[in-house]
């Protein structure tokens, strides 16, 4: 019983770490000057509303919860991606998303 319990306590340790932990690894933050039309594919995962109300010149806006419609419809960027949203939350799961389908660099810029 003590190793079935061991077990089941590694496995929800190597769950949370891989949910939780690994997807922060691989994002990189970004300031705005570095930010050039032509060297990223910038994606705002805002709702329509914010992206209405502070837009950001040459981003694309896709909602989080439009976004794993649009990756298998017409996602595709060969450039570094920058992701724009009001909180890391957003951040993180627009990028795991992404990160299934590209494996290219992803950067942040929260839009505060």
């Amino acid at each position: 019983m003590g190793v079935l319990l061991t077990g089941l306590f590694i496995v929800i340790i190597a769950w949370f770490i891989r949910s939780n932990i690994l997807p922060i690894q691989y994002l990189k933050k970004i300031d705005q000057q570095h930010i050039l039309e032509d060297d990223y594919c910038v994606i705002d995962v805002r709702d329509y509303v914010s992206a209405h109300n502070q837009p950001f010149p040459s981003a694309e806006n896709i909602p989080l919860s439009y976004l794993p419609r649009v990756l298998q419809e017409r996602f595709d960027c060969t450039k570094d991606i920058v992701l724009i949203s009001d909180d890391f939350r957003g951040v993180r799961l627009a990028a795991k998303l992404i990160r299934k389908r590209n494996n290219r660099p992803i950067y942040y810029l929260q839009n505060e």
